[in-house]
């Protein structure tokens, strides 16, 4: 009899636990329709409350359920145990004595064969969820540790300037497995209290995290450079990297001591790659240096070698480009076309060029910004950085596609014209015990090559330089010759048959060798020279200016003897280029004549002097409008001087000079040959009115540009024509015929015209590389995914899967468990956020309705039951 109640007391167990387990599912799913039926439906604030406890209490149950997998069954045993207790206790109370105390005890049989029940449910759930033992399991990746690091590859261009190889890419590094040590798992026969307190047990999971040496490997495969790396016996080496600008593999060099160093955080690794952990914000770079030395100082530009470059002309590609000019400069009244303030009038710290003009472009650099104007309105297109400001004198100059920038520290830049993306720089050269090498030279172009002179000074004195030639396509040094003695202090050479030529701040004139830079011969001219040779006569005839007013007229033998043939003083002093035309060459400076303006104060005249290159006679102007040609400082004068190289402009037969004077009001003046006096033709308005050591640079429409001391620069052209308006079209033939003689910058390197329109294009900024490629240099962008820790050496492999259908896996993967884990606490959101678009849906009503439904009728099944059972 104790069998066969026993037996059935088992089986309605197991009925109950089947109506129960199916009233918490209908109210599970009858949880999210009824958040979002109610919400659909608008009810009152005590219907809402009431479906919300409902679905409330689904929720918590089935959290319960996911929170604790290990014990869920043996908890929903212990509660179907617990009712079959009370069912039993309500039994015996109608029972007689003997039949009670049977049934207490077939009671008692009963929870404890339920309480084990539980305990084995509780127990396998543990052994499921955490393996038994000590026992190891991995972690999915998606748990891993993930870190974000920075990582970079420094090393030397083509011209032996420091880099960024690859710039600091951003990477995420993921631990490739994890492991999780537990506890002993419970025995079978133990309690179902044991069981749930080993599934609540703390774990400790240890990750294996990434190295330097998995981003190092990850930041090659993505970056795509050529390196010989991998893992040895004393963990990871790398040996050479190939450069992406030479193709050089670099490795350990003996001479230099040079050899791949390992940096972390900015200091060099006294380990390893293999065995730096990372941590999230590291930093590693490594850099070609010498052991024991700092991480190299890197330019803030990283160069683009095979940049394209515009087939664009210039009408004025660099500083006194001939100074001749046959474009319809203004002959009469002059309109301001526009001012654009370059700098601010106070800040001295920062130097402005004098402007050329490209394309349909004005170009000026001011610091270490390259900027590109609109001829037409002043407005600034575009800005290139440059990797070091400019002198206090800087004569860019454009060929081939390029701009090039003379740089402080004896240095030079070149730019592509049209997007300002760096082509090349060289090296700054060494400095003295005195100070910097400064680059205050005239670039002249010739043969492929850029030549120019650089200078250590002060204010007036220098104390050595060099004269350096550079190649044009690549930016690399083809020689320099050094000048212990004295510097070239806005000086400049001239290319004459195969010989350069250019005076020093000593007073020599020197010819070298235009390939190698040996000197050939040299004459004494007795005074600093800080103007550029200008050449006639095919290169035979050179002219020179020294800084005591002297012209000197000098002749180059084939065998590159220098003569002198003549001279002549036409002013007090002078640091003026001269231009040649017609026969005559301009070229300014300062008169012996002067205002005595106090008794120890003179206000020497400005002149513009006209020298004839056959006699050598001179004229002079030192008037302007009938008036001394001095300057005027809150209505008292003072000394003028014409620092600039004249331009000349000949009009319907009429010949017209165009200058600038280092003195108040800082304007434009013009002389027409065969005048007694020059006229000022411009006068900037108070607020930018200042002293003025620039040249004058003319648009193909004849609108002059120039800049003064006040940091702006101006636009000026006719005001019958509107100067300044029209603007370029990018297709003017570059300068113009210089008469009988030519000008001393002979090859000023303007191309072809071409078709493009640069007006059309979209406005960009600092370097911006061309479209549809990354530079050689450029960042990367963020891993696409995440990189695996790997042992070993674990170079991408060929055959590694298609890398996109791994992040999209990836991907999916971790967006499932996202979801997953977040499904109990967001299905009300999402049926709330819905319930607009769904409250007409069928299923809102009917999914509801038949939750509670389902809940009622089970609730009810087992009131029945149990009602029954008592009869």
């Amino acid at each position: 009899m104790a069998r066969t109640r026993m037996a059935a007391s088992r089986r309605h167990i197991v009925v109950r636990r089947a109506l129960v387990a199916a009233l918490t599912l209908a109210m599970t799913v009858g949880q999210v329709p009824t958040a979002a039926f109610a919400e659909a439906l608008g009810a009152d604030a005590a219907a809402v409350e009431s479906l919300a406890d409902g679905a409330q209490l689904a929720a918590t149950n089935a959290n319960l359920g996911a929170a604790n997998e290990q014990g869920a069954e043996g908890g929903l045993a212990a509660t179907v145990g617990q009712a079959g207790d009370e069912a039993q206790d309500a039994e015996g109370a109608v029972e007689s004595d003997g039949e009670a105390e049977a049934n207490a005890a077939d009671a008692d049989g009963d929870e404890s064969a339920v309480k084990a029940d539980g305990a084995d449910a509780a127990a396998t759930g543990a052994d499921e969820a955490t393996g038994t033992g000590k026992e190891e399991a991995d972690v999915t990746n998606d748990d891993a540790q993930v870190i974000e690091v920075s990582i970079a590859v420094i090393g030397p261009d083509a011209n032996d300037v420091d880099v960024q190889w690859t710039g600091n890419a951003k990477m995420a590094l993921k631990a490739e497995a994890a492991t999780v040590t537990t506890a002993d798992t419970a025995e079978a026969d133990e309690s179902a209290a044991e069981a749930t307190a080993l599934g609540a047990a703390a774990t400790d999971v240890t990750a294996a995290g990434p190295t330097a040496a998995d981003a190092t490997e990850a930041l090659f495969n993505e970056s795509g450079l050529d390196a010989d790396y991998g893992m040895g016996s004393y963990g990871f080496y790398l040996n050479t990297i190939a450069s992406p600008y030479t193709g050089e593999k670099l490795g350990w060099d003996q001479e230099t001591g040079k050899y791949w160093q390992l940096f972390v955080n900015g200091t060099a690794s006294d380990v390893g790659a293999s065995s730096v952990m990372l941590k999230t914000g590291d930093v590693i770079t490594w850099a070609y240096s010498a052991y024991g030395s700092a991480i190299p100082e890197v330019s803030p530009v990283t160069p683009q070698p095979d940049a394209e470059r515009p087939d664009w002309d210039s009408v004025w590609p660099g500083f006194a480009s001939g100074s001749n000019t046959t474009a319809p400069t203004p002959t009469d009244e002059v309109k301001e076309s526009w001012v654009t303030q370059i700098k601010d009038s106070a800040d001295w710290a920062t130097n402005v060029s004098d402007p050329i003009y490209v394309g349909d472009y004005v170009y000026i650099a001011a610091g270490s910004k390259l900027l590109q104007l609109n001829a037409k309105t002043g407005e600034t297109e575009r800005e290139g950085t440059l990797v070091a400001p400019i002198n206090s004198i800087a004569r860019m100059v454009y060929v081939d596609g390029r701009i090039i920038v003379p740089l402080s520290g004896g240095r030079l830049q070149a730019l592509t014209a049209d997007r300002l993306v760096t082509l090349w720089m060289t090296p700054a050269l060494s400095a003295t015990a005195q100070g910097d090498q400064q680059s205050l030279s005239t670039l002249t172009l010739g043969d492929g090559c850029v030549y120019f002179g650089t200078a250590v000074a002060d204010w007036s004195v220098t104390y050595g330089g060099s004269l350096v030639c550079v190649d044009i396509q690549t930016g690399k040094v083809l020689w320099f010759q050094e000048n212990s003695e004295k510097g070239y202090y806005w000086s400049g050479a001239a290319l004459a048959g195969s010989y350069v030529v250019v005076g020093d701040d000593a007073g020599a004139v020197i010819a070298r060798d235009a390939k190698t830079g040996a000197e050939v011969s040299r004459v004494d001219v007795g005074a600093s020279v800080r103007s550029t040779v200008v050449t006639s006569d095919g290169g035979k005839t050179l002219f020179v200016v020294s800084m005591d007013g002297v012209l000197h007229r000098l002749s180059l033998s084939d065998a590159g003897i220098l003569s002198e043939t003549g001279k002549v003083k036409f002013a007090k002093t002078s640091t003026s280029t001269p231009t040649i035309s017609g026969g005559k060459l301009f070229v300014g400076g300062q008169s012996e004549t002067y205002i005595q303006v106090s008794k120890w104060v003179k206000a020497y005249y400005g002149v513009l002097a006209v020298i004839d290159a056959e006699s050598l006679s001179v004229s002079e102007v030192s008037t302007i409008d009938g008036h001394a040609f001095v300057g005027d400082t809150n209505g008292q004068a003072t000394s003028a001087e014409v620092k600039s190289a004249p331009v000349v402009s000949v009009q319907n037969g009429e010949t017209y000079v165009y200058f600038t004077a280092n003195c108040n009001p800082g304007g434009v003046y013009c002389y027409r040959l065969g005048d007694t006096d020059a006229s000022l033709i411009y006068t900037p308005d108070a607020d930018h009115q200042n002293y003025c050591m620039a040249s004058i640079t003319v648009g193909p429409d004849g609108t002059l540009y120039y800049v003064n001391d006040s940091g702006a620069l101006f636009a000026i052209g006719s005001a019958a024509t509107e100067g300044g308006d029209q603007g370029g079209d990018g297709n003017t033939g570059g300068g113009s015929d210089t008469g009988d003689t030519d000008s001393g910058s002979a090859d000023n390197g303007g191309s072809d015209g071409s078709d493009d329109d640069p007006t059309t294009e979209t406005p960009q900024k600092d370097n911006e590389p061309n479209a549809g490629a990354r530079p050689v240099g450029a960042p990367l962008t963020t891993a696409k995914k995440a990189i695996k820790n790997a042992s070993g050496n674990t170079k991408k492999s060929a055959n590694d899967g298609d890398e996109e259908d791994e992040t999209s896996e990836e991907a999916s993967e971790e967006a499932s468990e996202s979801g997953s884990k977040a499904a109990s606490r967001t299905a009300a959101t999402y049926a709330a956020t819905h319930a607009d678009g769904t409250a007409d849906a069928p299923l809102n009503v009917v999914l509801p309705v038949a939750g509670m439904a389902a809940g009622v009728i089970g609730l009810v099944g087992i009131g029945f039951w149990l009602f029954r059972r008592r009869v």
